[in-house]
């Protein structure tokens, strides 16, 4: 395996990310041993939002090194670890919120017997179904549990920006 930036890097759609990466000091502790997990959103993410806004948070590095360090947690969480938690602090100071089907709450899903309930997760795997219903602030989670020697990363398809910025 390989560590995050050169995981990242190597799945080919993050042509964006990997640029803010190397331009915020966090691609060099990226490379180091650790624990991480990074929520990287596609190059398609990051065509969403407005060219002038993309433009000129890469001329502000302060912006992007905080718009890059949001999205990194420090420790391993696969997708069936995030079923597990609500929040997770992220590498510059504020929380994210983690969302499923599974842990939106009493009443907001009805199984009729347990064999249904059983279709979502199944031996510590989960399910593609589970998978769709994964947000992190409302971002989807279209792709899992990408191993890189120090973490792991989960593909997301908007860019997050941290709470109370203005892009």
């Amino acid at each position: 395996m390989t560590n995050l930036i050169d995981t990242i890097h190597g799945l080919g759609t993050f042509t964006t990310f990997t640029r803010a990466l190397e331009m915020s000091a966090l691609a060099l502790t990226l490379r180091e041993p650790g624990a991480y997990t990074v929520f990287a959103p596609t190059d398609a993410a990051f065509a969403q939002m407005h060219a002038d806004m993309l433009e000129d948070l890469f001329e502000e590095r302060d912006d992007l090194s905080k718009v890059v360090k949001y999205r990194v947690v420090m420790g391993r969480y696969k997708a069936a670890d995030l079923l597990d938690v609500i929040f997770l602090k992220t590498m510059e100071g504020q929380r994210i919120t983690i969302r499923s089907s599974a842990t939106s709450g009493p009443g907001s899903e009805k199984f009729e017997d347990a064999s249904e309930a059983h279709s979502y997760v199944i031996k510590d795997t989960v399910t593609s179904t589970l998978l769709e219903s994964m947000k992190v602030n409302g971002a989807t989670i279209t792709r899992a549990d990408v191993s890189a020697d120090n973490g792991i990363v989960h593909v997301v398809d908007k860019v997050l920006v941290p709470r109370f910025m203005i892009l």
